[in-house]
């Protein structure tokens, strides 16, 4: 994966430097040889030309020489000046030369002027052949060294092909030199934090979740995203696990609480329908009881399971109507206490206004109610006193000074499936009673809030001032 992405980094990079190379070179071209030329190309490109079409331009009669209006035109033009030599070298005309140009030419000298641009200060130099009026003069054109300079290209003809292939082979062997260079170093750069962005993908894909390093760089955002990828599938992970093993728990308490009733109830009605077994009305009211009860105690279990799985998916249908929230409450705790069990617990109810209008639905408020105060009552002793509150807002307050709950049990009290170490066995439940009062808590846009402190007691507040009331 590493030479992978690193080699096509490379070939990206040469292949981008060679057409620009070749472009380069295409360009160059155009500009200096191709196209129409700019006026301030003009006279560089073609100077030699202007100076040998000149001969146009000068008239000899009579050994005297002059020039058309048109070459003064030229000179003016270009900033150019002209000396015509006889067959001696010697001056024979000049216009607007300049001072140092001498008026005597040796062969060696003309010969110098004319290859080194500047030999003539501030001038380069071109000859031309004048053969006119039988004579066969040559003249001198100087133009500008600013605008037109001259360079000697020395070469064999018989190797200049083979000399041009090195030069371009040359160029292009250190161009790739520079560019798998280049590509290298940025895609060292490039590609080391992508393999650790993968690297870390992959991990993520396999259940490592580790961190990535955020420093400054291309890829500093993408590694702040995945560390946060990772700490959500890292946090879900653990949450899985735990909800997996409560779960199991839940299963193996489920299935014990519903064997035990099940085992009585089988007992007791193969006693009933047995013609051998002579029992008295008294014995036989008592077993069909005990199986009633086990037989309503499985049923409890059967719909607990059923609202948990409704709640959660949103399957329940919500009657809300206009309720009176203290009289929704005082009647659950009238319910409750009617009860035999619970007929000794000691709980107080009291309401700081006599109505408090409420819209919900008064079922499954009564319901969530009810799981609350019954948690208060069997996993307390019996002396503990119980008070249930309304407060203007509203609010719902059950506080107890019972034994109060663990920290570690209050962190997981509304889990599903959950039960307390200080469960007893008489009360086991189905282990969904919290998780359902919060669910119905939460259906009415209320917060349910817990507060407990070990020998002192606890708080169970219920928040509905977020929720429109009627």
């Amino acid at each position: 994966m590493k030479w992978r992405l690193t080699s096509r980094f490379l070939t990206a990079i040469i292949v981008t430097i060679i057409l620009s190379f070749i472009g380069f070179m295409i360009i160059t071209f155009f500009l200096f040889y191709g196209g129409t030329p700019k006026p301030d190309q003009f006279l560089s490109v073609n100077a030699p030309s202007i100076t040998i079409d000149f001969a146009e331009h000068i008239n000899v009669k009579n050994d005297e020489i002059t020039l058309d209006e048109n070459g003064n035109d030229v000179l003016q033009q270009y900033g150019s000046w002209i000396q015509v030599l006889d067959e001696s070298g010697d001056e024979i005309f000049s216009k607007s030369k300049p001072e140092d140009a001498p008026e005597h030419y040796t062969p060696g000298k003309l010969i110098f002027n004319y290859k080194y641009s500047g030999a003539i200060e501030g001038f380069t130099i071109f000859v031309g052949i004048l053969e006119k009026d039988g004579r066969e003069l040559s003249y001198i054109m100087g133009y500008p060294v600013d605008e037109v300079s001259k360079a000697s290209l020395n070469f064999n003809p018989d190797t200049i092909l083979r000399d041009i292939n090195r030069l371009l082979i040359g160029t292009m062997v250190v161009v790739l030199i520079f560019a798998i260079l280049i590509g290298y170093l940025s895609s060292k750069r490039l590609v080391k934090p992508m393999l650790k962005v993968i690297d870390g993908i992959e991990g993520l894909a396999q259940g490592t979740y580790t961190k990535m390093q955020t420093k400054k760089g291309v890829f500093k955002d993408v590694n702040r995203s995945l560390n946060e990828l990772s700490d959500s599938l890292q946090s879900n992970e653990r949450e899985r696990v735990k909800t997996e093993r409560m779960r199991e728990e839940w299963i193996a308490n489920i299935t014990h609480d519903l064997k035990t009733p099940l085992s009585s109830i089988k007992g007791y009605s193969e006693v009933l329908v047995d013609p051998d077994y002579k029992m008295t009305q008294e014995e036989r009211e008592k077993y069909v009881d005990i199986i009633l009860n086990k037989s309503n105690y499985m049923e409890e279990l059967i719909e607990d399971l059923k609202l948990t799985y409704q709640l959660k998916n949103e399957l329940v249908a919500i009657e809300r109507i206009d309720e009176n929230l203290v009289d929704v409450v005082r009647d659950t705790v009238i319910d409750l206490l009617n009860h035999p069990d619970h007929d000794q617990a000691k709980v107080e109810f009291t309401s700081d206004e006599e109505v408090v209008p409420f819209l919900c639905d008064r079922k499954l408020i009564q319901r969530a109610v009810s799981n609350l105060l019954y948690n208060a009552i069997v996993h307390n002793p019996e002396e503990t006193e119980i008070e249930m509150r309304i407060k203007s807002g509203p609010f719902v307050e059950i506080t107890d000074n019972g034994k109060g709950i663990p920290k570690r049990e209050l962190e997981r009290l509304f889990d599903r499936y959950y039960r307390g170490t200080n469960t007893s066995t008489v009360h086991k439940g189905s282990g969904l009673g919290m998780a359902i009062a919060k669910q119905i808590i939460e259906v009415h846009e209320g917060e349910i809030k817990v507060e407990s402190e070990l020998n002192v007691g606890t708080k169970v507040r219920l928040d509905f001032t977020g929720k429109t009331l009627q």
